[in-house]
């Protein structure tokens, strides 16, 4: 640059990026020391000197073809380019090429960081998207190891049940009056068994069938559902008084036929624990302390709150078979039905004094239970 470009220069010495003019001969007229820094050198090193006298092989490089036709064609131009130094290091650069009245001058930042990040962000992506790949892939494995698991049960463990259910039909008909008291109490142990054991084998089917269902959102009128489930209750046990008090206009957006299931799974609870309470009372509302959740409270014989984490696992029960006759699974599916809406549901009970199941078909964030029913 001339003596009078002293000023211009002393601006663009003191810029962080990089700037260099470069004549029409190749040679470097200006450096700043941004420039030169990253290329390893100095300014003094630089100017005056030819291109490829400061880096040898660079007039072969793709910046070097850009430069060319920005040159030729005075038009401006941007590129990323690696640079290779003589020790064979790289790194990246961000370069705007221009035309200028001596030739070109190059504006150059760093990015090797950058792109450093990039890069490692996109074998982060390429890692996650092939971790997904291999999940869905064991997914579907699952689930047609659980299909296939599905008609074992349906097959294999049925035809010994069966036979163990029709044999002691026979036996009862053509052998019951010849069988003492004690007789006749064990073969009705084996048929209570056998049914038992039916019943466990449809629920937990149900309940494996739930991964492979989707859920299909609708306004629900809960409170009319409620009130279905509710009447069904009733006339299994015509003379037994229940109490009921549903809150009108509960809604919820959810699955209709999942959201009945987990529903009826819940009430059907209720009405079998309040079997033993006076004045037995069901009541369905709005959750007092979560709104958009549906609390389900009843008096009848609640639990122990330090078994609580055991309640939505398949087969945990808290109370005995010959007090509360059940399999231990509803409470799972209804924990698989809420999960597969995105919601939560919790329990809070006291034993004697009932229980409070609170869920929602939506993601709320639930406080952990602390105080009794």
């Amino acid at each position: 640059m001339a003596t009078g470009e002293a000023a211009p220069r002393s601006f663009l010495d003191q810029l962080i990026e990089g700037f260099q003019v470069i004549s029409f001969e190749w040679r470097y007229v200006y450096v700043n020391p941004a420039a030169a820094k990253q290329g390893r050198s100095t300014p003094v090193e630089l100017e005056g000197k030819l291109m490829w006298e400061a880096y040898p092989g660079i007039e072969e490089s793709p910046l070097f073809a850009v430069m060319k036709q920005v040159m030729a064609t005075r038009t401006s131009h941007s590129i990323e380019n690696q640079f290779t130094f003589a020790d064979a290091s790289q790194r990246w650069f961000e370069l705007r090429i221009e035309p200028v009245p001596q030739g070109v001058c190059v504006h150059s930042i760093d990015i090797d960081d950058r792109r450093r990040a990039e890069a490692a962000l996109r074998s982060l992506n390429d890692e996650l998207e092939r971790r997904v790949t291999q999940r869905t892939f064991e997914l579907e494995k699952l689930n047609r190891d659980l299909e296939a698991f599905c008609f074992s049960v349906s097959h294999d463990l049925r035809t010994p049940l069966r036979a163990v259910d029709g044999f002691s039909a026979l036996l009862a008909e053509s052998c019951g009056a010849r069988l003492d008291d004690e007789g006749r109490e064990y073969l009705r142990r084996i048929q209570a068994a056998g049914t038992r054991m039916g019943r466990l084998i449809d629920e937990l089917l149900s309940l494996a069938r739930l991964g492979n269902v989707d859920v299909s959102r609708k306004e629900v009128d809960v409170s009319a559902l409620v009130r279905s489930v509710a009447e069904e209750l009733q006339q299994t046990e015509p003379t037994r008084q229940v109490q009921w008090s549903i809150a009108p206009n509960l809604r919820a957006k959810c699955d209709p036929g999942l959201a009945r299931i987990a529903l009826e799974n819940l009430l059907r609870n209720a009405w079998k624990f309040t079997g033993k309470t006076p004045n037995a009372r069901i009541e369905v509302k709005e959750s007092p302390e979560m709104p958009s959740a549906i609390a389900i409270i009843d008096n009848g014989a609640g639990f122990d709150m330090q078994f609580s984490g055991s309640l939505f696992r398949p087969f945990r029960r808290l109370h005995s078979e010959r007090d509360f006759p059940g399999t231990g699974i509803g409470l799972a599916t209804v924990h698989r039905i809420v999960e597969k809406h995105g919601g939560q549901v919790q329990a809070v009970g006291e034993v004697g004094h009932g229980s409070t199941f609170t869920l929602s078909f939506e993601p709320i964030a639930f406080e952990a239970p602390t105080s009794r029913v």
